[in-house]
């Protein structure tokens, strides 16, 4: 056709002319590719369902699994929210489930997470969570019926209400802590009932069922990517900003053990070490009036890792670990004072003679010589605090927690058992020198004869790079064998029979989790 005939054609032939032309043109691959409105968004809320019902807990993905399968509720039945009631109702509730997935997500980047969880509403919010899903998923069914007797199928929909008595199931179950074979049988179960919910959509889409996606300011790409990021500035903030516990950090007064002059010497005299008498509390110091006799424990541990070291022994390879510093410093001080019976107030010290870095919180367990109550009773309550020098200046605190603390812990040499301690939780600022502390209590004599065992248990944290965060003594409350290496235990105890000293017992160790 040359020029002159295409001028002479007429609009309405030029047109049916360039329809012909263009529907013989191949298809666009990524338009016939494309997923339809309804599938993609109800497929979204359905596997959205799935991850947050699922739990595997290890890797994180107890916390990564309900994260995406939070955003793909939100994002799947915010698309359908104006189809009908059952759908709007999973929009509202996939919005509050956002909001509180996603809020304790960076509340457990937080030394903060521990004591709110205690409060009694957030004891109640994992049922109430449940409550929430096992509305939701009633909502997916009613908005299925609908969905389906709009374009004429039958408004039963077996899969949700499958899912909905899986569900009821599931929760009887774990309010009696079943362990046994029949929680593989609903496994099984639970993946058939997903492949039949996966197929509803289609099934319905066959049938002429189409969507106009409800209109959104934001698309779905930016609401997610707004999601993550605040989801990570917030965590981010949390190991910043609330990883340690707040401390009442306040310059040391020079004049602080004034007027007890004659019993620093006398202690002096007798062995107390010097640098543990320079920390005491003045009610401390006091408290040693009428000394008989000091007996002390002094020993270095290491924190680092080590060094494997192979040699040949008797003609065999023999790996050891062997540790170039010792950063830790635990000094245990016994005073005997007057009184009819015996009594003693035993002071287990700290300090940090080379900095391994402070990331979080630090603890101290103490099992007390009155956790023999055969033979000793408790003479006070504990008393201590914690101090650091920074550009020639000691600061001084409070702990952050001292006091006895009642706690359930979990053996596989033991079983569960309830046990109460004595602790003392604090944290260090990144920066400083000498890092350093006590704990002082009087234990005294119910019979003669038992032997003097006071343990101290100190809890290092090593990284910040932990999720959730846990605090040090939350770690060692629980006894775990610790095999992440986020924290490392050193123990020594002060050990001798007061009738006969010289059977003092020189015991101490570290445990070096790798």
């Amino acid at each position: 056709m040359n020029d002159r005939e295409l001028r002479s054609l007429s609009d309405e032939e030029l047109e049916a002319l360039m329809q012909a032309g263009a529907s013989s043109l191949p298809p666009d691959d990524n338009l016939a590719a494309e997923i339809p409105p309804w599938r993609k968004a109800i497929n979204r809320a359905l596997l959205g369902i799935a991850l947050n019902l699922v739990t595997f807990n290890f890797w994180c993905l107890n916390y990564i699994l309900p994260f995406i399968g939070t955003l793909l509720l939100l994002l799947g039945f915010r698309a359908i929210r104006r189809e009908n009631r059952g759908f709007t109702l999973c929009w509202h509730l996939a919005v509050l489930q956002a909001v509180v997935r996603y809020g304790i997500t960076i509340l457990n980047a937080t030394v903060w997470q521990a004591e709110i969880y205690q409060l009694l509403a957030m004891q109640a919010l994992p049922y109430v969570m449940s409550v929430l899903s096992f509305i939701q998923i009633l909502g997916l069914r009613s908005g299925f019926r609908t969905a389906r007797q709009k374009v004429g199928l039958p408004p039963a929909a077996p899969g949700t209400t499958a899912l909905a008595v899986w569900f009821l199931i599931i929760c009887i179950l774990a309010l009696m802590s079943y362990t046994g074979f029949l929680g593989w049988l609903l496994i099984i179960a639970y993946f058939i009932i997903l492949r039949t919910l996966w197929k509803l959509p289609r099934q319905m889409e066959e049938a002429g069922y189409a969507i106009e996606p409800a209109p959104v300011r934001l698309s779905d790409r930016t609401l997610g990517g707004m999601i993550f990021i605040a989801a990570a500035a917030g965590i981010a903030c949390g190991y910043l900003f609330a990883s340690g516990y707040d401390m009442d950090w306040q310059p040391l007064s020079p004049a602080g053990q004034t007027g007890l002059e004659e019993l620093r010497t006398e202690l002096l005299d007798l062995g107390f070490p010097e640098v543990v008498l320079d920390d005491l509390l003045t009610e401390d110091l006091a408290a040693c009036e009428g000394v008989l006799r000091i007996i002390t424990d002094q020993k270095d541990f290491p924190v680092n890792g080590g060094r494997i070291v192979i040699r040949e022994e008797n003609g065999y390879r023999v790996q050891t670990r062997e540790y170039d510093v010792n950063e830790l410093r635990l000094t245990s001080v016994a005073v005997e004072l007057p009184g009819e019976r015996e009594r003693w107030h035993i002071i287990h010290h700290f300090e940090w003679i080379v900095d391994p870095g402070f990331y979080g919180t630090e603890s101290m367990q103490f099992w007390p010589a009155y956790h023999l109550a055969e033979g000793w009773s408790k003479g006070s309550e504990a008393s201590g605090r914690v101090l650091y020098d920074q550009d020639g200046v000691t600061y001084t605190a409070p702990y952050h927690y001292l006091g006895e603390l009642s706690y359930q812990s979990n053996s596989i040499f033991w079983g569960t058992q309830q046990n109460t301690d004595l602790f003392a939780a604090f944290s260090f600022p990144a920066k400083g020198q000498r890092q350093r502390g006590y704990v002082a209590y009087d234990a005294l004599e119910n019979e003669d004869g038992y032997i003097i065992d006071s343990w101290i248990n100190y809890t290092h944290q090593n990284t910040w790079f932990q999720y959730p965060v846990q605090t040090a003594m939350e770690n060692r409350m629980q006894g775990s064998w610790n095999l992440s290496g986020k924290f490392k235990l050193v123990q020594t105890a002060i050990q001798f029979y007061p009738n006969d000293p010289e059977t003092f017992s020189d015991y101490g160790y570290t445990v070096i989790t790798e």
